[in-house]
């Protein structure tokens, strides 16, 4: 089916997978949760140390809610686990506003955001999509992503006039509010799609369908293709997170003012924006791991000028991350659908996101001990050089499409025979 084709048919798709991937535990955590610690702080006393905890304790409860909302996703379908994700979120969110009152119980609830909501993040937006859309597919991923950041640049101005005006409880109120959105998209708007809504044979038993996919999923895992994504993500990961997180103390330590930094750290969300319409596009030209080792050795680049020519190469440097960040987010899950297939995608993202979520946590603190055993930022720059220009060569090693004699499964394969045992 041509591409205009496939808008046509798959566009109220198309936008109900932007909106509720914005309201969702990524579009509404991870842009809006450091609004609340200034306000934290004042209420109970809450450091810097233990919001970083509470920061981590989310990207690990989103790395372990992956793995439960795959297998939902797997068995229920796209609109019943997003409807449920979304309720239980803004049911958490509710939570915070009323039982929040110590570091402790920050830092468990937030963790609780990660994990229920890991149904409303991009795992099961990108099967859908993926389902409405193949010729067409990368662009389309990459427009429900401008729609992410687009919603992470406004939807924060709102929550910070409520947290301003109300009080911060009313904030996470606000919060649990936009997370409903989510849920009548999902039940009326969201659908599977005929073209790959039904994975697995349906005369099967459920307890069998589960058996197959996990045999399915443990022959992906052996397979090398698997693993050289696996470490090509993480190496960029490390690289996108620890410099995002320490972008603004970073730029200051090379003589920037909190308002210079401030401005530069904007150029990180219109380097993502554009690199997602980019390489959204060129994604469905050209092998998308070529096109992710060419975002990292642009955010090598924008790393090596910073740590070679300081302040005057800054705004490059935070384009540059940005580039990388984008098109890291868009192409491992476009990625997952090409070299593994619609039936096994849930898993193989489930456990390639959630690792990765699991990096972005440790990468800051690993860069921030670096920078303080040796009293400086440049250290860690060159490091970050370093991984960049490894992820691309990792990603520089992966095959073509169709080419990978282990990537098990594909869109157009035929449901695999089942060989049943009856008594």
């Amino acid at each position: 089916m041509r591409k205009l084709e496939e808008f046509r048919r798959g566009w109220v798709q198309l936008a109900a997978c932007t909106i509720g991937l914005g309201v969702g535990v990524i579009g509404l955590g991870s842009y809006n949760l450091g609004l609340f610690a200034k306000d934290l702080e004042q209420s109970f006393g809450m450091t810097k140390t233990q919001y970083g905890a509470g920061y981590l304790a989310f990207t690990l409860g989103l790395a372990l809610g992956l793995q439960f909302w795959g297998r939902m996703l797997l068995r229920f379908g796209a609109s019943r686990t997003v409807a449920a994700s979304a309720v239980a979120l803004a049911l958490c969110f509710g939570a915070m506003a009323t039982f929040v009152r110590s570091p402790s119980t920050y830092i468990c609830l937030v963790g609780a955001v990660g994990f229920i909501g890991g149904g409303t993040s991009g795992l099961p937006y990108t099967r859908v999509v993926s389902n409405w859309f193949d010729s067409g597919r990368g662009f389309a991923l990459g427009l429900t992503q401008v729609g992410l950041g687009l919603c992470g640049a406004t939807f924060p101005l709102v929550v910070a006039a409520v947290i301003r005006h109300q009080g911060w409880p009313l904030g996470y109120a606000a919060l649990a509010a936009m997370a409903l959105i989510g849920v009548p998209v999902a039940l009326f708007v969201l659908r599977d799609g005929a073209d790959g809504a039904r994975q697995t044979p349906e005369n099967l038993p459920a307890g069998e369908k589960d058996a197959l996919l996990e045999l399915e999923f443990a022959r992906v895992k052996r397979s090398r293709t698997f693993w050289l994504m696996f470490v090509a993500f993480t190496l960029s990961t490390l690289v996108v997170s620890s410099n995002a997180q320490h972008m603004a103390p970073m730029l200051m330590e090379f003589g920037a003012s909190p308002r210079a930094a401030a401005k530069y750290i904007s150029l990180v969300g219109i380097g993502t924006i554009c690199v997602r319409l980019i390489c959204g596009w060129l994604s469905d030209q050209v092998q998308a791991s070529s096109l992710m080792a060419v975002s990292c050795v642009v955010g090598a680049s924008g790393l090596l000028l910073l740590h070679v020519g300081g302040l005057k190469y800054a705004a490059l440097y935070a384009f540059s991350v940005g580039w990388t960040f984008g098109g890291e987010i868009d192409l491992v899950s476009y990625m997952s659908t090409r070299y593994f297939g619609l039936r096994m995608f849930p898993r193989v993202y489930a456990w390639q996101y959630g690792s990765l979520c699991l990096v972005a946590g440790l990468g800051p603190f690993a860069f921030g001990w670096l920078a303080d055993r040796f009293g400086s930022y440049q250290p860690g720059i060159l490091l970050s050089t370093i991984l960049a220009v490894a992820a691309a060569g990792v990603f520089t090693m992966m095959p073509r499409y169709g080419q990978s004699n282990d990537s098990i499964s594909r869109d157009t394969e035929q449901t695999p025979t089942v060989i049943r045992h009856d008594v």
